[in-house]
């Protein structure tokens, strides 16, 4: 009887075990893609800097750097540091001003694609508190009444419009490093743009100004991608 018994729970027990374990496909594939998507980020957020030191050096803080590292090379204990760190200045400014830009074009990304964020917008903007304004109240009090009652999507409106700007100035900023014509005016290039002479563009200079100008974006939006579709594959695989 208990031969029996064992018998049957066997394959009951196993095809269970075989049907917990048997997903509509590999797990691993998510970890790996934002893997290679993290490194890929990396690698462009690394590659991409270069502009805005270069920029630093043209706005004269190599200079300042120079000074500094004269100034260090008199310290005997850190004069074999300050040797090697010339223009170090320069990096960690042009580092910095890189990281401003990407902050504020990405940030909109990443709160859009946040759940938890765009609930809360939503809720405050629905449920808060407004303020009824007139006409013949004092202008300063019906303008601070209008700037509250917008407070919970005046944030993203405002961060899009610096967004726009931040954009602009670092389209700038990128066709100067890489310009794609010898001439390097902006001009030039819309012209040569407009009348059809593809062949005076420097096409490797123009895939880096867009690479530097869209890549760390487009990475950041991979590494959404992946991660949601992952969340949600398991989700439904845990509902099954």
């Amino acid at each position: 009887m208990f031969s029996k018994g064992a018998k049957t729970a066997g394959p009951s027990s196993g095809g269970k075990s075989a049907a917990g374990s048997s997903l509509p496909y590999p797990q691993w594939i998510f970890k790996v893609l934002w893997v290679a998507s993290l490194i890929t980020a990396a690698a462009i957020a690394f590659a991409n800097i270069r502009p805005y030191v270069n920029l630093m050096k043209s706005l004269g803080l190599h200079f300042i750097d120079k000074f500094l590292i004269q100034l260090l090379a008199a310290i005997p204990i850190v004069n074999a540091l300050a040797a090697v760190g010339g223009n170090l200045v320069t990096l960690i400014a042009g580092t910095a001003l890189w990281a401003i830009f990407q902050i504020i074009e990405v940030l909109p990304v990443i709160l859009y694609n946040h759940e938890g964020f765009l609930e809360e917008v939503i809720a405050d903007a629905e449920s808060g508190k407004k303020y009824s304004t007139r006409q013949d109240e004092d202008p300063t009090i019906r303008g601070l009444k209008q700037i509250y009652n917008k407070l919970p999507v005046a944030f993203l409106d405002n961060l899009a419009k610096v967004r726009t700007i931040a954009y602009g100035l670092d389209f700038c900023i990128c066709f100067w490093s890489y310009s794609p014509v010898k001439s390097g005016n902006m001009g030039d290039f819309f012209y040569i743009l407009a009348t059809g002479q593809w062949q005076k563009i420097d096409w490797s200079n123009l895939l880096l100004a867009l690479t530097t100008l869209f890549g760390v974006e487009v990475a950041v939006m991979l590494l959404l991608w992946v991660g949601k579709l992952a969340f949600t594959m398991k989700r439904a695989v845990n509902k099954s």
